[in-house]
């Protein structure tokens, strides 16, 4: 019979020290690679993800596909808002030194009114010089005129300025009713698409709501006109507000997911704002906070993460932006406490 030869391991330490080494490293780069692959893919930095969050829309999510689309998501200031060709005082603000104003950024609340309520009471607080505030659309889930009649009593009660866009969700009950999409929200919010000025900035904000037909004409013959006049009228610069990104590195959640012709549209869109000079480009609708540039035009963009708790990877959010004396820019990303 033959007999099994058994080799002893090597008890060298500086051997084990090496394999440990070795396997440590091993492991790194495993984890590494997955952590970026996946961030590349998805579109999400898993280290700024909720565990907690993530969690309870898994155990809320009723198919593999609701899953996975839980996961692929100063001084003193005596200055005015012009809006419309009206010139409309602001009130006197006392800014810390530095930076010449803030705003407040909210998006895709869903009916969440009371983590809305709290996202502009916490940003009054921590805040207290905020100029305006700025919605990006999804205020509602269905678009129903008590639903947008709900949220909008919420901005009311914020005693701030605000200006705010429609998001596709915003629409659904008017379409289905065979209307106009766009009648509930004109009829509890005005207008969807509309400018301003404020501290020698230029404000655009840009309707790209309806999934299915993108900007109208008659819109964007008015972009057009508005950028142009942002290029003889003298303005600091340029900032646009839009419900869906025109661009994603990594997220397919941008304009023409819907309907591919709309992707012209979008690119379009991005040529002319960087050609106007337009220093941010933020969105919302993903439901993640993210900034980054569009590969060919270098056009700075941000995603503004988003209010609502449920089909939300991340704590409930907001942003703020703060604009300096030289131009500059910063936005932070808060979570709803």
């Amino acid at each position: 019979m033959f007999k099994k030869k058994y080799h002893k391991r090597s008890g060298n330490p500086l051997f084990i020290i090496f394999r440990l080494i070795l396997s440590l490293i091993m492991l790194a780069l495993l984890v590494g690679g997955g952590y970026f692959a996946y961030k590349h893919f998805s579109g999400l930095d898993p280290l700024k993800l909720d565990p907690q969050a993530v969690f309870k829309n898994i155990l809320a999510a009723k198919t593999p596909q609701q899953f996975i689309s839980v996961l692929s998501s100063l001084k003193l200031n005596t200055s005015f808002i012009k809006q419309d060709n009206k010139i409309i005082p602001s009130q006197q603000k006392t800014t810390s030194s530095g930076y010449a104003f803030r705003f407040l950024l909210v998006a895709d609340s869903h009916d969440d009114n009371v983590n809305l309520k709290k996202a502009i009471s916490q940003a009054k607080t921590q805040y207290p010089d905020l100029s305006f505030i700025i919605g990006l659309g999804d205020y509602t889930d269905v678009g129903t005129l008590a639903e947008l009649k709900k949220a909008k009593a919420q901005f009311d009660l914020s005693g701030l300025r605000y200006f705010l866009l429609a998001g596709d969700h915003d629409l659904w009950d008017s379409r289905d009713k065979q209307t106009d999409p766009d009648a509930n929200f004109k009829e509890v919010f005005g207008p969807l698409y509309q400018s301003f000025s404020f501290e020698n900035y230029h404000f655009l904000l840009i309707d790209n709501s309806d999934n299915y037909n993108g900007t109208s004409a008659q819109q964007q013959d008015w972009i057009g006109s508005e950028l142009e006049k942002t290029k003889t009228d003298g303005n600091k610069g340029l900032f646009v507000f839009i419900h869906e990104p025109l661009f994603h590195p990594s997220s397919d959640h941008y304009m023409g997911r819907v309907e591919s012709k709309l992707k012209y549209q979008a690119n379009s869109l991005i040529y002319q704002l960087k050609a106007a000079g337009a220093k941010k480009v933020f969105s919302g609708d993903i439901h993640y906070f993210s900034e980054y540039e569009e590969p060919e035009t270098k056009l700075s963009m941000v995603t503004v993460g988003s209010v609502v708790t449920d089909r939300n990877p991340q704590v409930p959010r907001f942003a703020v932006v703060s604009v300096f004396e030289d131009g500059a820019t910063k936005v932070e990303d808060v979570e709803i406490r």
